[in-house]
């Protein structure tokens, strides 16, 4: 889960990023200076991009390797996720699909820097790293997160709630299927590996298949669940009778439900584990 951070210059004089708004040394209070990564998160893009574990030995002769060959994100700045408004609020970079750069190098170029490691450094250095159980898996690519709202404790309440959206992501990971490294990427798949047009026509044959009459609202509704970002609106184009924007109980924003029987079929088409489409059944 990303975190704000403060800016704080109290340090012997020397400027640090902090994620309380006030100094922990002299009381006072901080610049803010926007939502960031939190490392193990900055781990996990580092693997998702690379396809490298970020810690080991390796590193140091990936690095020099890959030197060049992504060029920041001209958005976010190499962030990898935007503020929004008063600060408030973040969301992932659409552009460089929450990574913080694009590569500028041919896909051929890349795997071949890729294969050289793991040839030094067999399997381990591909492994994802190792984080626990209780880790975020990183920001869910468009979707807009943590908004709190204005008045003076402004700076406080973005704090707070950036700890208490924290802990409820921990509880989410663990029923969250980690992000598998695609490198090279191609163009028109997802970071699984499926094509999304035939993610689109799994849902259509599955809407064919079980029909349109679903209860998604109400006392009584069907098993229902929102899908993970990166198969949303495809899943919505292929059923599109089958699914609502439902403010579920407890829920502070609308979102996108989808039968969760059609998602099962859909998978069964695909030839996937339902998890890998679903992002939380309500």
């Amino acid at each position: 889960m990303p975190q704000p951070y403060w800016n704080h210059v109290c340090y012997g004089l020397r400027e640090v990023l902090r994620t309380s708004p006030e100094c922990g040394r002299c009381a006072r209070r901080g610049a803010f200076v926007g939502w960031q990564l939190a490392w193990w998160e900055a781990l996990r893009v580092y693997h998702y991009v690379h396809g490298l574990n970020p810690i080991g030995p390796h590193r140091e002769f990936a690095d020099r390797l890959f030197a060049g060959m992504r060029s920041p994100c001209t958005r976010c700045g190499g962030r990898a996720i935007l503020t929004l408004g008063d600060g408030s609020a973040w969301r992932s970079c659409p552009k460089c699909e929450g990574t913080g750069g694009i590569w500028n190098r041919r896909f051929a170029e890349i795997d071949a820097a890729r294969h050289q490691v793991v040839a030094r450094w067999p399997s381990p250095v591909t492994q994802e790293p190792a984080m626990g159980a209780d880790t975020t898996t990183g920001p869910r690519s468009g979707a807009v997160h943590d908004r709190v709202p204005r008045g003076d404790a402004a700076s406080q309440a973005i704090y707070e709630r950036g700890r208490e959206a924290w802990a409820h992501a921990t509880v989410r990971a663990r029923h969250t299927v980690p992000r598998r490294s695609a490198i090279p990427r191609r163009k028109g798949y997802s970071s699984h590996g499926l094509k999304l047009a035939d993610v689109q026509r799994a849902f259509a044959e599955a809407e064919q298949l079980l029909g349109t009459t679903w209860q998604l609202k109400g006392r009584g509704h069907c098993r229902r669940v929102s899908l993970d970002a990166r198969y949303s609106s495809y899943a919505a184009r292929g059923a599109a009778r089958s699914w609502a924007w439902i403010t579920p109980h407890g829920s502070m924003s609308a979102r996108r439900l989808m039968p969760r029987a059609i998602v099962k079929q859909a998978a069964k088409v695909l030839g996937v584990p339902a998890r890998v489409l679903i992002s939380r059944e309500f």
